[in-house]
Order: C-alpha cells, then structure tokens, then sequence
C-alpha cells in the first residue's frame, strides 16, 4: 500500500515538473486532491516550489496548506514574503489558520497584523481558546438563512453562494440572528418550492457552547451521529460549527493523549523534530520520579525479609527467587489489563452510577478469582513437573512449596485486577483524569502488593521447613 502511495506522489510531482512553464497550470491540478499535492509539494525543490505557487491563486495555495502539519509548514514558509503568507492563510478555514499561526510564534504574530482586520478579529477570538476548548475548532465557513424564506429562495441561495463556504450539506436557520433550527441539503432538495423553511426545518438538535470541552463535543457527534454542531454564545447567536473531520482530529488527539499519560509521560510533544533531548527528558522525569519512590517500596519489603533469609534459609531464598520474575510479571500484566478496560469504560462514559461501579468491580474480582485459579493451577503443575524432571522425584516439601507458590500467584492476580479496576475509578471520582493511572504505575503498585503476599506466605510456611 506505502508503494503505491509513493508511486502516486511521484507521479504527481513529475507531472508537476513536466507542466511547470504551462500559464494554466492551475487547471491541470484541479484534477488532484489537495491532500496529494501537499504530499508532493514537500518533494519539490524550493524553485520549482515558488515558480508553482506564483502560478496558481491564493485560495488554492490555502487548500493546499491545510494539510501541512507543523512542522511541515516550517520546512516552507520561509519562501514566501509575510504578506503573502497572510493573504493565503487568511483564505484557509478558521481553525486550521489558527493552528499554523499558532506553531508559528513570533512569525505568526507578524503575519497575523497583515491579514485583513475582520479576519484578524475572528483568528484572535478563536487563539484566546485553549486547546481543550470548543471554541479553538469553531468553523466560520456555514450556511445561515433566515426562518421566512421559502424553500425556493433558499435553494436559489445556496445555488448562488455553495462555493463560498466548506460547508453545505447543513443549512442553519436564523430568526433575528438567533438559531432556531436547521435543515438537511437533501431535505431540501426534496422539499415543495412553495413551502416556508420554517415550516419544514427541525428544531430538536445538539449545541454547544465556546468553552465546551473537546471531548465532550466529540462525544455527543458520537452518539447523534450529526455531521456538524452548531457552537454558539450565551445569546443563542451561532457563532460557527464543529463538523465531522474535526471529530476525527479530536479523537485522534485524545487518543494520543491518553496513551502518553498510560506510559508514564507529561506534556509530550510527538514532533521528533521541534522536541529537544531536554524537553524529552522533562516530559519523563515526573513519573520516573514517582515511580522511583514508589519502586523504593519493593526495596523497602525485600529488606524487611533479607534478615530471616540470610540467616536461616539461604536454600528457601534461591528457590522463592526462581519464581519472582513470573509472579510479578503475572500480576502486573493483569494488573494493566483490568486498567485498561475500566478506562476505556470510564472514557465513553461521562455519567456512571454508583452500582455500575460497584457491578464492574464485582466482574474484575470475579475475572481475577478465575484467572487466579486457571493460572494457579498451570503454575502448580509447572512447579511440580519442573522438580520432578531435576531430581527425579517428588517429597513432602515439594508439594508445599508448589501450593504455596500458586497460591500466592492466586492472590496477587485476584488483587492487581482489583486494583486494576478500582485506582482509575477513584482517580475519576477526585476528577483527576484516570488515564493518570498508567501502566508503569500500576505495575509498581502491583510490585509491591505480590511481593509482600509472595514473602509473607512463603516465610511463614516454608522458613519452618528449611
């Protein structure tokens, strides 16, 4: 597949290459995607570039850079003079001009004071949204029409002005600025010339406000499967939609989000380019150092025993340490599992009861009672099959230690899923996010739990017999 999305890239910019002095260039492109041509403008050669861009309009140049990242973004802008770059982002979608000026900095400071005032107003509302808000992904580019037009008015609107705005299958119904409703492109199309809009449009629909959390937006688009949102102000003023394609970015971002926080890492920034090796290392310390007090606790429990195994059963300590490795590993692999799953419930969930809570506990008890006992029962078979091929045979005291072994793996497993399940609940119940409680941390905790089971119960047992 990478092959022939490389062969296709390849294929473009030769084309590109080979039509480059032609005075309509614009008119050969229009036949590629402007996702495509951003792939291949990234192949071409800083000339090749301007001589291209010289040629074709502003608001082409603009579809095109909607599909740079960043940091691809850096690698160009250079070529361009401030006040073409402000004339060409000025032609891009709100929220997408937003993000470039923003990576930009200093730069993009400077190239905003030479867009055009009204536009500049409306980047500097949606920059003073963070990026957890609604409001630094509101789209200007939606049709409004007002509740007394017919539908034939409508349909000849939209006939007249659908190229002027990205969006066009939802048309918004105003009644003295203020939104009452909305109606389908192709309910429209179907609808009788002579029937008022008012008349047919539906009013029962989702909206949002400014600073609306991202992943709440995204999870009603969800659940009511619309296309677009409509965001509005406290006056019920529509101000711009939420559509689908940013539902995707949302996703896309909180998904990222929450995998860095499960391994154990802060504000991350995923651009290998623009991330420096002190950045990166900041981004690790703050876990790594709490999972270094917590791991200090291991260390803690296993000198708590080093004196009774010194002392009196060095033997005990070889054959309890062959085995460690597997339990630990055991119970914090579980551990993670019953992690994961209560975050992916807690995450689609924003309204939980208190007995759905209590039901999922109860069912992650009930996997680690089982998983305890299937894997219990393996681990005594392997303890047992293991000294039997060693020594050629079985005594008193090997059986002993082969229940005690699974049996501790029994509890460490039924404990980690347990705790698995329960850390993320209570982190959402102090409205911390649970993504908090990542791998690496659950892991530690289980350390520490499987480790005191393992050494109480197999001291307390075996010492005796050694």
């Amino acid at each position: 597949m990478e092959d022939k999305i490389m062969d296709y890239q390849n294929e473009i910019v030769s084309f590109i290459m080979n039509n480059i002095k032609y005075p309509n260039i614009t008119s050969l492109l229009e036949q590629y995607h402007p996702y495509d041509l951003s792939r291949a403008v990234l192949d071409l050669d800083e000339d090749i570039i301007m001589n291209l861009f010289n040629k074709i309009s502003n608001e082409f140049i603009a579809e095109i850079f909607e599909y740079f990242t960043d940091s691809e973004f850096k690698e160009i802008y250079t070529l361009f003079k401030t006040e073409k770059l402000a004339k060409i982002i000025s032609k891009m979608d709100l929220d997408l001009s937003v993000d470039l000026l923003r990576g930009l900095k200093t730069k993009g400071i400077d190239i905003l004071n030479h867009i055009p005032l009204s536009r500049r107003n409306r980047i500097i509302e949606v920059m003073q949204y963070n990026p957890d808000e609604i409001g630094s992904y509101l789209n200007d580019s939606f049709m409004f029409v007002d509740m007394s037009y017919s539908v034939k008015e409508t349909m000849k609107y939209v006939t007249k002005n659908a190229y002027e705005f990205d969006y066009i299958s939802i048309i918004y119904i105003a009644h003295n600025q203020e939104l009452i409703g909305y109606i389908k492109l192709k309910d429209l199309i179907t609808a009788r010339a002579d029937e008022l809009i008012k008349d047919i449009m539906s009013t029962r629909f989702q909206k949002v406000y400014l600073d609306d959390d991202v992943e709440y937006v995204a999870k009603i688009m969800q659940e009511t499967r619309e296309s677009s949102i409509p965001i509005i102000n406290e006056n019920n003023l529509m101000l711009g939609v939420v559509t689908h394609d940013d539902l995707m970015d949302i996703i896309a971002l909180a998904e990222e989000e929450d995998y860095t926080k499960f391994a154990g890492l802060s504000d991350y920034d995923n651009e290998l380019e623009s991330t420096s090796i002190l950045k990166s290392v900041k981004s690790r310390l703050p876990w790594l150092s709490i999972l270094l007090l917590l791991s200090m606790g291991t260390s803690i429990i296993l000198s708590f025993f080093d004196g009774q195994l010194a002392s009196s059963g060095p033997l005990l300590a070889a054959r309890l340490a062959v085995f460690l490795p597997l339990i630990l590993d055991m119970a914090g692999n579980t551990g993670t599992q019953s992690l994961a799953v209560t975050i992916r419930y807690l995450s689609k969930n924003s309204d939980i009861e208190k007995g759905i809570l209590k039901k999922m506990v109860i069912r992650e008890i009930k996997t680690g009672i089982i998983q305890g006992l299937l894997i219990g029962s393996v681990v005594f078979g392997m303890i047992l099959f293991t000294t039997y091929t060693g020594k050629k045979e079985l005594v008193r005291i090997d059986y002993i230690f082969a229940i005690v072994t699974s049996g501790s793996i029994f509890i460490a497993l039924l404990i980690s899923t347990t705790l698995g399940s329960v850390i993320p609940m209570i982190m959402n119940r102090l409205k911390i996010d649970p993504a908090v409680a990542s791998g690496p941390f659950i892991t530690t905790v289980s350390d520490i739990v499987t480790l005191s089971i393992y050494y109480t119960i197999g001291l307390s047992i075996l010492l005796p017999m050694f």
